[in-house]
Order: structure tokens, then sequence, then C-alpha cells
């Protein structure tokens, strides 16, 4: 990657960071911090409703109160005269003053003395709803008795719309007991006083009954436990936050949801605050890269672009004699002169390895003259000594006692591994002289051939039609290979030789024995020269080694492989690849 692009994706991923904190970073402390005033001041509508809730059923308690103690009622319970009933409880103006739609007298054993009902709506009197009476009687304790001046006010939900009571004791005008029964005033609390209590707060208000907290959204059930906030916040939309509260009837006993929406004025300037920063700061940062583009390219990449041209233009040309011309005084220019001195040194070293070059070639000529000169003599003259040495032995040997046979025997085994070795270095010196040069070569000839010179050996061996790109040294591979076998694994050793196509344009050859097997710690290194494995695999020699460098000058490979895999006990296998012919 160029340092101009390197550089602008700096500049980008930068900016893209900066962004992404300031983002991140107004989302956790700038909105965070609308969030909870919002919350908060929906929390206070909702409270503000609730208020005003128990602030009309205080006013309600108040008008209870003035009816219950009062000489009138209190006489009233005990002869039931018409003239109050008529003059008070009957008037229309009575319910309508009191913005109440029922007026019930109850006597000290629970039982209704009188009872009125007023529809505000249509302007009527009728009977007492039975669902509130059936659910005065199914909550006794509702009725107070006592000779004190109890009370108590609340909501009921008696069916399915809720009503607002205020119960009071009747006494006289002194307060004095003992009371006569109980008074209680009913306000229904449906959807024009909601619509009252929405005009008179500006806000929206929803009652929802319900019948258990078992009833509410998993969410919103979580303000009717133990220890749960009383007030619940969740925004619904950009535009609405909703507050939630339970409300509790006269017994304490939660019977209506309170939902508030509230709008979201703060929220939607936070937001408008977040993206107005966002995006002057993404303009800022496109401005700011732009302006450091444009600098970078003025001052550092235009001078570095043509400093590289300069050398790739002296690289071209292989002139060390030219320099760079020198420019400014910062530190593109020091460099420039650092070039230039580095210019001078290298055509000094060219002019004096040139030198050394004739010297060194000229000394490599006379080193492998008298080298060939040398492991010639030396190999023809140890061949020769060796043959004659033998020749001596085996005179001795045909001559000589039993004791005198056996150390004649010994030298010629010593003998003939001395010739081996030196046949292998002869073979390793030709390789590095000659390198092979390949050319097409039956697979099967060959393979014949070297079979055909162990005689006694148990070779299996299929004739594949194949044909390699070798040269003749390719028999030594084979040979070298099954002397191993039979070196390692004795004359009784099974040897079979087995080819496969990979489909890559190679035949994998496979020479596989029932000896005792390459160790897995030895595989990796028994084609190194003079490897020395385990105790019961000695030596490798040089064998292995001369089949890796023709395998390798063939454009192969080989490895050690188990006969039966997972089981290098059960026998070796040497793999290896040439190409096909």
């Amino acid at each position: 990657m160029k340092i101009h692009t390197r550089t602008l994706l700096i500049l980008g991923i930068t900016v893209f960071i900066l962004i992404f904190a300031m983002n991140f970073l107004a989302q956790f402390f700038i909105l965070s911090s609308y969030a909870r005033i919002e919350q908060e001041e929906s929390a206070t509508d909702v409270q503000r409703v609730v208020d005003q809730i128990h602030e009309e059923e205080r006013g309600l308690a108040d008008n209870a109160r003035d009816w219950a103690i009062w000489d009138e009622s209190y006489r009233f319970m005990e002869d039931h005269n018409d003239a109050f009933r008529i003059s008070t409880i009957e008037p229309a103006s009575s319910y309508e003053s009191l913005k109440i739609n029922g007026i019930l007298y109850f006597d000290t054993s629970g039982r209704l003395v009188i009872g009125r009902w007023y529809d505000l709506q249509n302007k009527t009197i009728t009977a007492v709803p039975q669902d509130l009476l059936s659910y005065v009687s199914v909550h006794p304790r509702m009725l107070l008795n006592g000779t004190g001046k109890d009370e108590q006010e609340g909501l009921i939900l008696p069916s399915g719309e809720p009503e607002m009571v205020a119960v009071h004791t009747i006494l006289p005008s002194s307060g004095s007991g003992p009371g006569r029964g109980t008074l209680v005033m009913v306000r229904s609390y449906d959807k024009t006083q909601i619509a009252d209590l929405e005009k008179r707060l500006y806000l929206p208000v929803r009652l929802t009954p319900i019948q258990s907290p078992a009833d509410l959204d998993p969410t919103l059930n979580r303000i009717s436990g133990s220890g749960t906030p009383v007030i619940l916040t969740r925004p619904q939309d950009a535009d609405t936050i909703t507050g939630y509260t339970l409300v509790r009837d006269i017994s304490d006993q939660p019977v209506l949801l309170l939902q508030v929406d509230s709008p979201r004025p703060v929220y939607q300037q936070a937001m408008a605050t977040l993206v107005f920063l966002v995006t002057a700061f993404l303009v800022i940062g496109i401005i700011y890269v732009v302006a450091t583009e444009l600098l970078l390219r003025r001052y550092i990449i235009s001078p570095l672009l043509s400093l590289d041209a300069s050398m790739k233009e002296i690289g071209q040309r292989r002139d060390l004699s030219e320099r760079l011309p020198p420019s400014g005084d910062d530190e593109i220019a020091s460099l420039r002169g650092s070039l230039n001195e580095m210019l001078q040194e290298l055509q000094d070293k060219e002019t004096e390895l040139a030198k050394r070059g004739e010297l060194l070639a000229e000394a490599n000529r006379k080193a492998n003259l008298y080298l060939d000169m040398y492991l010639d003599v030396l190999t023809y003259e140890i061949l020769n000594s060796t043959i004659s040495i033998r020749g001596y032995a085996d005179l001795i040997r045909s001559g000589a006692g039993e004791k005198e046979a056996h150390y004649a025997q010994r030298i010629v085994d010593i003998v003939s591994r001395d010739a081996d070795v030196i046949r292998n270095i002869e073979t390793i010196s030709k390789i590095f002289k000659n390198p092979p040069v390949r050319a097409p070569v039956p697979l099967d000839g060959t393979i014949q051939k070297v079979i055909d010179s162990y005689p006694g050996i148990a070779v299996r061996w299929e004739k594949s039609g194949i044909t390699v790109l070798a040269d003749p040294m390719l028999s030594t591979v084979f040979h070298n290979i099954m002397a191993n076998c039979v070196k390692f694994g004795g004359r009784d050793v099974e040897i079979r030789i087995s080819t496969r196509d990979p489909g890559d344009g190679t035949v994998e050859i496979s020479v596989t024995d029932t000896g005792q097997g390459i160790p897995d710690s030895a595989k990796a290194g028994i084609f190194d020269r003079f490897m020395q494995g385990s105790d019961k695999r000695s030596s490798y020699g040089l064998g292995l080694h001369i089949v890796k460098m023709l395998v390798e000058a063939y454009g192969g490979r080989v490895w050690a492989d188990d006969r039966v895999p997972g089981q290098p006990e059960k026998g070796a296998a040497i793999r290896f690849t040439v190409k096909k012919g």
C-alpha cells in the first residue's frame, strides 16, 4: 500500500473513530441525561394526575363529612322522616351541586335505609345500581359504624367502570356518638370525569380496569410488586412517552392502571442537537482530511514520489555514478544526501567486489581442479587397495584355519562396506558436477533391472507402463532404497513396489518392506547425511541422502512413512514422486 493511500486511510479511520466516540459520548451522556429529565417530567405528570384524583377524593370526603355530621341526617336515621328525604335527598340540585351520582344511608346493621342514584347526563333520579349494592355487601368493612369521626374515601370497581366513594359515620353536629349508621357518597368516574380531568391538567389520561397484577404487560408488572417503583415510564415513539402507575381502591388493592401520555420535546431537541453535532463534526472532518491531504501531497508525498522515481531510474540504468539533485533543507533533502552517499559507497564497493570476484573465481577454479584431482586419485587408490585387500583376505580365508577364516571374513566385510561408501561419494560428486538432465525413462524396465540384481529377495511389483522424467541414475534411487530394506530387514524381508497417480502430473512411487520399520522420531531426518537412528536402526548412511538428491533433481520429493499407517513396527515405506514423461 502506498504512503499516500495509507495516509488517507489513517486520516479517514481517525475521523471515523472520533465521530463514533463523539456519538457514543453524546448517546451516553447527553441522551441519557435528557432521558432522565423526560422520565422525571413524565413521572411528574403522572403524579399530577394522581394528586388531582386524590384531591377529588378529599373534596368528596369533605362533602360526605358535611352531610354525615349533621343533626338532620342523624335524626333521619332514627325516625326516617319523609321531610328530610323530600327536601334533601331527592332533589336533583343536591346531586348537581355536589357533582355526585349517589347518596346511600346504611344503618348500624349494614342495611340500606335509603339510597338514590342521579344520572347527571340525563337529569333523572333512578334506583341505586345493583352492582354497587352487591359490592357493599361483599365488602362489609367498607361501612363505618363506630362512635368516632370514622371516614374513608377512594375508588372502587363494582363493575366495569370505576366509582369514587366517600364513607363517613353518621353523627350529630356535635360530632359525638354514638353513630347511627354510615353515609356513602358516590361519584361515577366515567369518561366525562376523565375528560374533565384531562381538560384541567392538559394531559391525555387513560384509566384501564385490572382484575389482578397478572393481567398487566410483563414490563408493567414491575410496578405491582413489593419494593418496585410507584411510577414507571416507557417511551412509545419519538413523540410520546407514557407514564404508568397503579391506582388502588378503598381497600388498598390495585384496580386501575393509570396511563398518562406526555410529549417528548426534550428528546426531540436532544436528537436534533446530536444530529447537528455529528453532521458538523463530519463536515469538519472532511475539510480536515482534504486540507491535510493537500498539504501532505504538496510537502511530503510529491517530494517522496520524486525521490522514488529518481531512485528507480538509477536502478533501471544500473549506473551508480549518478547522483540525486539536492534541494531544500528538510528531512527529505537530508535523505537525498544520505542516498547520494550510499550510492558513492556502493560504487566503491562494486569496484572492490569486482576485483575480489575475479580473484575468487580464479581461486575457486584452482580449488575445484585440485579437489577433483584429489577425489579422483583418492577414490581410485582406495578402491584399488580395497580390491587388493579383499583378494588377499579371500586367499587367507580359503587356506587358513577356522579362526583365521573368521578374521579374514571380517576383513572382507569391512572392505566391502568401505567400497560402498567410496562409491556413494563418487555418486554424490557426480551429481554435483553433472546435475541430471531429465528425459523420458520407462519405469518398468528400470525397476525390473534393479529387482534382478537382488536374487533371492521377495519383491512384488506390478508393471504400470508409465514413463517418467528422470535419467539413468533413477535405478540408483531404487537400488539404494531396496538395499536399506535388505540391510535392516534381512534376507527374509518382503518388498513391495507400487505406483499411484495423484492427478497433478506426477507419479507417486512407494517401496514398502516388512522389516522393523522406522520410528516416528527418525522419519524426518533419515535422508540427511550420516543420520543416526535408534538402537535397532543404527545408521542410514549416504544411500538415502543420494535418493533425496536425485529425486529433488528430478523435480519431486521424498519422505518416510509406515507400511501400516500408525504402526511403524510393522514395516517401513519410502515414498517419492517424479513427473510423468
